[in-house]
């Protein structure tokens, strides 16, 4: 590499100027001219010294680097996926616990209401009637949201897209490869599994894997308080509700 630099620098002038010197310095001598000429391919150094060596070397480097940078984005995006395969179980987990336990809350207040008819005032009857009321329309929510979002099902087809974009980063990782028709190769399979995948992560999931705990607190510490809120949030109202307006009433 260091001898191809050098021969950038070479000044076609001034090497056709020397061998013009050599010439006439040899018909003087009467030596013959070609003993004195330098190479024909002296005066083009720059070119053919350089061109069939480092071309193929350059675009090697470049191919090796952008299979690095492939391997990069494969290990980010699989991830963000598995993140958001766990957060969609988490949901799917929280849900159904809600939907139970708002459920309960209906049927056991039908069942106080029933065994303590003769003994509750017409006041607490009606703030046990209404408190059914609202535990009975969270659960119809609760279903409802349940079976469209379907999160188990979305948990699991990115669940397998993780693997595959894994499986697919460890192979690139070891063959490293330095052919740029290979790296389009891989390239090419890497869109193809994410193709595959019906369902996307979402921003939190990309946020929570390219942080990872680390980097600023402030900025971890938002992201994590998004992602409880995600999972968490709406279930906990549902949960929160029935309760509170017995207690605001009681």
């Amino acid at each position: 590499m260091a001898a191809s630099e050098r021969s950038k620098d070479i000044d076609p002038a001034l090497v056709t100027q020397l061998s013009d010197v050599l010439v006439r310095r040899a018909e003087r001598r009467g030596e013959p001219q070609s003993a004195a000429r330098p190479p024909a391919y002296a005066a083009d150094a720059g070119r053919s010294m350089v061109s069939p060596v480092s071309l193929p070397a350059a675009r090697a480097v470049d191919a090796t680097r952008a299979a690095d940078a492939l391997v990069s984005t494969m290990r980010l995006v699989k991830a963000a996926r598995f993140n958001a395969a766990e957060r969609l179980e988490r949901k799917a987990t929280v849900s159904l616990f809600a939907q139970s336990t708002v459920a309960l809350y209906f049927v056991g207040l039908a069942v106080w209401q029933a065994v303590y008819a003769t003994e509750i005032t017409e006041e607490t009857n009606r703030l046990v009637t209404f408190v059914q009321i609202v535990s009975s329309v969270f659960t119809l929510i609760l279903g409802l949201l349940e079976a469209l979002n379907d999160h188990k099902m979305k948990a699991h087809h990115l669940q397998n897209c993780a693997l595959a974009v894994s499986e697919l980063a460890q192979e690139l990782r070891i063959a490293r490869p330095s052919d740029p028709a290979v790296v389009q190769d891989f390239r090419r399979r890497y869109n193809e599994a994410l193709k595959a995948c019906p369902v996307n992560h979402t921003h939190i999931d990309f946020l929570f894997s390219k942080l990872d705990g680390q980097g600023d607190r402030f900025a971890w510490a938002r992201v994590y308080a998004r992602y409880i809120l995600d999972v968490y949030g709406l279930y906990v109202l549902f949960l929160a509700v029935p309760p509170f307006v017995w207690w605001w009433h009681g």
